[in-house]
């Protein structure tokens, strides 16, 4: 835990503990279940949005060819964890 992004915790009561705990499995749940042709880079900045910082995170500064190039890349690694690949 790192102790200044998080003093928060301290300061929570019980119930809002639980509400807490909750919304992060809620998040982690429907990030673990989405469709893989669903999933996107924006998919993983929603998952982020639940900490409590307000640091934007993996914002996308790259040109477009470099992000498709790898999105390609990812999407080769994947299909050859499920396929193998030759």
């Amino acid at each position: 835990m790192t102790r200044r992004q998080d003093s928060d915790v301290k300061e929570m009561t019980q119930g809002q503990l639980r509400r807490e705990v909750m919304k992060l499995r809620d998040k982690i749940r429907w990030h673990r279940d989405l469709d893989e042709n669903q999933r996107c880079h924006h998919c993983d900045l929603q998952l982020y949005e639940v900490l409590p910082e307000a640091k934007p995170a993996g914002k996308m500064t790259e040109p477009e060819e470099v992000i498709l190039r790898k999105c390609e890349q990812y999407i080769r690694r994947q299909q050859c964890k499920l396929h193998g690949c030759t």
